[in-house]
């Protein structure tokens, strides 16, 4: 994109090149996809320097959460991408033969992807890639409070690919504005609850497919037939991953009473025992780290040792209420409230007002608690005894249900999501239409009456 290309300049000219059939065949799709592999595997470890400078991930958890978990995408997809094209066969009522019927996944055309800051180069690469396995085209809006990664995300795409089939725009609101108003065929948007509405109301009134991909306070329950020690541990390794800044991560913990205490003082020991403050991602700027700060109550138990420059310490709030104003908005930080709760039935009223989450983490070794909870409350996807599993894998599909969000992706989901099923039926002339109709009925309707019951 040059400097005095529009948006909407930009995605006219993506338009002409997708128009031109470009992007829609087998062969075109698998060398865009190739040459995608190769440029992001010549920059692994400029991915991981970006990532560093922009959120201080540590290279483990940049590397599997951004880099690989792109490139096996990439390689699903790939192995995947023929049989995901293929039409599908479908059969006739025998009052249409001679006809042969079809379900076709065509793409949509130009495809807005709109890229958060908290994993800003795989929440961009993961939508592109199924977008480009569908046959679109596509302008990803790079994330502004990720300025290495996404410079570099720029770089990696230019090289990959031609301008008029992926382009990455940087640049601030006003440039992720630009984009929204243009004249796109599908929008793919991944934030916070408040921006996706708007969002959403800007393409639904402009009839514009899309998927939104948002958040939302993400509960874990913790039952009292469970190991104390084992949930603590997970509960905790899911929440300080990325210094608690992902969509699914635990938001907040709900631990029935009996085993309560048991459970802090678990993790208690666990924020003496694990370096969580000298390797944790930072918080990405000032704001949200004053953000959270204010978001901190007394009592509160703190991880042993100080934090990195630009980060937070892991804290464990072990008396939090409902009331509180940690519960008022998502945390998206290392803060972890703790609640109590006594009968089942207050747990589920209660959670029934919070919206629906796109993670639900149950902690349990009853079966049927852990059945009845599913049940009781929906969300995007469920979790039972860890956290973060469901959406790191790229076998199910990932997305939220109400105010988390709605439509799904990764792998086939994203193949389908950036797709529309289209239904062909053809015929042809050779055989005589046995069952046409046309004027004189006759007693054609007595006949209709008999036979079609």
């Amino acid at each position: 994109m040059t400097r005095d290309q529009s948006a909407r300049e930009l995605v006219e000219a993506q338009r002409a090149y997708y128009r031109s059939g470009a992007t829609r065949s087998y062969a075109a799709r698998m060398a865009a996809l190739k040459s995608l592999e190769r440029s992001l595997m010549a920059h692994r470890e400029e991915v991981l320097a970006a990532l560093d400078t922009d959120l201080g991930k540590p290279p483990v958890e940049a590397y599997l959460a951004e880099y690989f978990f792109i490139l096996s995408e990439l390689r699903l997809v790939m192995k995947s991408l023929k049989k995901w094209m293929k039409p599908k066969r479908v059969s006739n009522p025998v009052y249409f033969f001679p006809t042969r019927t079809e379900e076709r996944r065509d793409p949509f055309g130009v495809v807005g992807i709109f890229v958060p800051w908290n994993y800003p180069l795989q929440l961009a690469l993961s939508p592109l890639v199924t977008a480009i396995a569908a046959g679109n085209c596509a302008v990803l809006k790079a994330a502004e409070s990720a300025p290495a990664t996404s410079a570099l995300l720029a770089k990696i795409v230019a090289e990959a690919l031609r301008a008029e089939h992926v382009t990455v725009m940087l640049g601030e609101v006003d440039a992720a504005q630009d984009l929204l108003a243009s004249d796109l065929d599908f929008i793919f948007y991944t934030g916070s609850t408040q921006i996706g509405k708007s969002v959403g109301q800007s393409a639904a009134s402009r009839l514009i497919p899309h998927v939104l991909e948002l958040g939302g306070k993400c509960p874990v329950l913790v039952d009292k037939a469970v190991d104390v020690e084992g949930a603590a541990r997970r509960v905790l390794v899911g929440k300080f991953f990325n210094g608690g800044q992902t969509c699914f991560a635990p938001d907040f913990v709900v631990v029935h009473e009996s085993v309560k205490q048991r459970f802090v003082d678990a993790c208690a020991r666990l924020l003496d025992e694990i370096p969580w403050a000298a390797e944790m991602a930072c918080v990405v700027n000032q704001r949200h780290f004053e953000r959270l700060q204010g978001l901190l109550e007394e009592p509160m138990i703190q991880a042993e040792g100080a934090a990195r420059v630009g980060g937070m310490k892991p804290t464990i709030l072990p008396e939090s209420s409902w009331d509180s104003k940690v519960m008022q908005e998502e945390i998206f930080g290392p803060i972890l409230p703790v609640l109590t709760y006594r009968e089942d039935a207050d747990l589920v009223a209660q959670l029934r007002t919070q919206g629906s989450p796109l993670a639900l983490y149950l902690f349990s070794e009853n079966d049927a608690w852990v059945e009845a909870r599913i049940a009781d409350l929906p969300s995007g996807g469920v979790c039972v005894n860890d956290t973060m599993k469901q959406g790191s894998h790229l076998g199910v599909a990932f997305g939220g249900v109400g105010e988390s969000g709605y439509g799904r992706y990764r792998s086939r989901a994203g193949f389908e999501a950036f797709t529309y099923q289209r239904a062909v039926v053809k015929r042809g002339f050779k055989v005589r239409d046995m069952f046409e109709l046309k004027p004189p009925y006759g007693d054609m309707i007595e006949k209709l009456k008999s036979l079609m019951k």
